[in-house]
């Protein structure tokens, strides 16, 4: 005897919708806004302008919208490669650097204020300390649907 069986299972899609896991999923949207409130505790506190433009344009997609966030992440001062300077400082003026005058990594490292935990590598060290956190609030979301 031979006989055959057809399941219509619901697509990939419908699935990961259904349980949140989409791009715009509330699970994912759990996990972008855990990430982002774990990161900006660790960002440097530069007037708060890193922090102000960090946005979730997508699911899964975090950005910082700044043009120096690499710099600050990377934590290594560039400076002037004839003057060994990161920036000179007029008070009428401000901070500047020589027109078309392209910076070179240096040795030494920037320094960060507002708490001891603000400071370079935001973005890893956000990954490597609070991905257990991440998860869980992750679950969490999970297990309520």
């Amino acid at each position: 005897m031979e006989f055959e069986i057809k399941a219509f299972l619901p697509s990939q899609e419908k699935i990961l919708k259904k349980l949140g896991l989409d791009e715009n999923g509330s699970v994912q949207n759990v996990i972008d806004s855990e990430f982002i409130r774990f990161m900006r505790e660790k960002m440097p506190q530069d007037s708060g302008i890193l922090i102000a433009n960090t946005r979730n344009p997508r699911g899964g997609l975090v950005t910082v919208e700044t043009p120096y966030a690499h710099y600050m992440n990377e934590g290594t001062l560039y400076v002037d490669p004839i003057t060994g300077k990161g920036a000179f400082y007029n008070e009428n003026y401000g901070f500047w650097s020589r027109p078309n005058t392209t910076k070179v990594p240096s040795d030494r490292q920037l320094n960060y204020s507002g708490g001891p935990d603000r400071g370079a590598h935001f973005v890893e060290r956000t990954v490597s300390e609070n991905f257990n956190d991440i998860v869980n609030a992750a679950q969490k979301e999970l297990d309520s649907k």
